[in-house]
């Protein structure tokens, strides 16, 4: 067994140790040995720099992230060195960044486009759109079909295919044509056939460009449609005829509610119209005079519109009598005929004859009397009113 050389020197410093401590500790904070370790330590910074370098560099690599704990810790204990920055956007595609910009290739676009004489916004719309495709591609393509290859085919076919009549030759010359579709109204460029006279597309015009445009308008009309009959009969889809007829009659019925609360006159004409079935309503023709000419309502009472009506009640107003009180019952006024219809239905015939149809539903018979009067006189010729 070899034996250690320093075994008694570590059992001293093992029962010493604390002693010892204090002494290295007492002898370091004297100022000459405190100067000569500075200066010992500066001349090694100036012979190993290149080491020091590298051991520096290989320590931040093994531990970069208890570097970057440090350096989140100290910012957030120093917020007047490190204040937080507000988001903002990026100057150039407008997306949210703590910074100017969001990357390097902003900053460069943003320096490059500032130097021009148009302001930022037009040369982002000049690079997101790619216009300068069209500028230096698009535009130039068809500058050289245009001034270029079109001259030489219609210098082939006037030279070399001399053969061909001249009529193909004028017509294979001017082939396209530009028009605007019937419905979506854009521009078309179309080839026209020889039989042109014969093609109803190109006679009558294309409804649409292309598909996506007739698609579009699809769409467009299945969406209208919905919002009709949501509008007319309350569901996407149109109902049955039945339930069709209901929901119009059951509208009309509110409609003519509301009417005639606000309308005396058109109140008046849907009375007196009434009137005039139920007399005329046995014979079937009554709406019709000898010639097979329909009369309506106006042309019976021989007014104009429901305000002549209105106005010649007006005139013959009783005291106490109003729109209010119209056809109210017994405390109300209505209208009455001055010669009574029963006396035309036997004297004349009401169906066709159409000067006394005239004479008994005119507004020169028509009287406003109260309730009471009116059921007191009934069909009598010489009522005196009391």
């Amino acid at each position: 067994m070899i034996e250690d050389k320093y075994k008694h020197q570590k059992k001293y410093y093992q029962k010493n140790r604390e002693e010892l401590l204090k002494k290295n500790k007492l002898y370091r904070e004297q100022p000459e040995i405190k100067e000569k370790r500075r200066q010992y330590r500066e001349q090694y910074v100036l012979d190993n720099k290149e080491k020091i370098k590298k051991d520096k560099r290989t320590y931040y690599q093994n531990n970069k992230e208890k570097f970057a704990g440090y350096r989140a810790k100290y910012k957030i204990n120093n917020p007047k060195k490190y204040p937080v920055k507000p988001i903002q956007n990026c100057l150039w595609c407008k997306k949210e960044t703590k910074n100017l910009y969001c990357s390097d290739k902003c900053e460069e676009k943003v320096k490059t486009y500032k130097k021009r004489f148009l302001p930022l916004f037009v040369w982002r719309f000049y690079s997101k759109y790619k216009i300068y495709k069209v500028i230096y591609e698009k535009i130039p393509r068809y500058r050289r079909l245009i001034f270029k290859t079109l001259p030489k085919k219609i210098l082939r076919l006037l030279y070399i295919q001399g053969h061909r009549k001249l009529k193909y030759i004028i017509l294979d010359i001017i082939q396209y044509r530009i028009r605007t579709a019937t419905v979506c109204r854009h521009l078309i460029i179309h080839k026209k056939s020889r039989h042109y006279n014969y093609d109803s597309k190109i006679r009558h015009g294309k409804a649409f460009c292309s598909a996506q445009c007739r698609l579009k308008h699809k769409v467009d009309l299945e969406e209208r449609r919905k919002i009709k009959n949501l509008v007319s009969w309350g569901t996407k889809e149109r109902p049955d005829k039945e339930t069709r007829r209901k929901i119009s009659n059951q509208k009309w019925l509110i409609y003519n509610k509301k009417r005639r609360k606000i309308d005396p006159a058109y109140k008046l004409i849907t009375r007196m119209r009434i009137k005039t079935k139920r007399v005329l309503k046995k014979n079937p023709a009554y709406r019709r005079n000898t010639n097979g000419i329909k009369l309506s309502i106006y042309e019976t009472l021989c007014i104009k519109d429901g305000r002549e009506l209105k106005q010649h009640f007006e005139s013959l107003w009783q005291p106490g009598m109003s729109w209010n009180n119209y056809g109210t019952g017994k405390e109300g006024w209505v209208c009455d005929h001055i010669i009574p219809l029963k006396y035309f239905m036997k004297n004349y015939d009401l169906v066709n004859d159409m000067e006394a149809r005239k004479k008994a539903f005119g507004k020169d018979n028509l009287q406003p009397l109260w309730w009471l009067d009116n059921a007191k006189k009934a069909a009598k010729l010489n009522y005196e009113v009391k």
